[in-house]
């Protein structure tokens, strides 16, 4: 589970979008959950921006309760080696936290596309060439991580349910002293 946790922050705070602009000025933006960035550059936040806004803060509600879904799960993990009942915690935290974690890439996708502008309106990913200077845009790591890191979270997810029952609480068997 701790794994499982691990891996949703990164995916939380790996970019999610990227956009290349080639020569002469060879940048790449990343734009994250919580904010953009240019490669060499500074960072902005998604204040003014409406279009931005539309999208990417509700996808981190996303991650971000998949991330607490997963704190509560190994909650439930820790109170289920003391009483059994606490077994059904683990599976609903889980296939919660692991479809809210599925959602949130797929959200993204289709929220990207309506609120596409300019020479992006081509789509979730793309490329455009205007006057020599070559623009490519497309998903980035974090947004392709999502989906793997979620069937991981509901795999690890099943694996805990089944072994909770046997996992003994430290100090709760006797040892005989010869």
């Amino acid at each position: 589970m701790t794994l499982t946790i691990g891996l949703v922050l990164v995916v939380a705070s790996l970019s999610w979008w990227d956009l290349y602009v080639g020569s002469p000025w060879n940048q790449m933006e990343r734009h994250y959950l919580g904010n953009g960035c240019v490669d060499g550059g500074g960072c902005w936040d998604y204040t003014d921006s409406e279009t931005l806004r539309s999208f990417f803060p509700p996808t981190y509600g996303l991650v971000l309760t998949a991330l607490a879904l997963s704190v509560f799960e190994l909650a439930f993990l820790v109170l289920a080696t003391f009483e059994r009942r606490f077994r059904v915690g683990i599976l609903v935290t889980g296939i919660l936290g692991s479809v809210t974690l599925l959602v949130a890439p797929i959200y993204f996708y289709f929220a990207r596309i309506s609120y596409s502008q300019g020479f992006l309106k081509s789509g979730f990913s793309g490329s455009y060439t205007e006057r020599g200077t070559t623009y490519i845009w497309g998903g980035g790591t974090g947004w392709f991580m999502a989906p793997f890191v979620a069937i991981f979270f509901l795999v690890a997810t099943i694996v805990v349910f089944f072994v909770a029952p046997h996992i003994k609480p430290l100090g709760s068997e006797r040892v005989s002293s010869s």
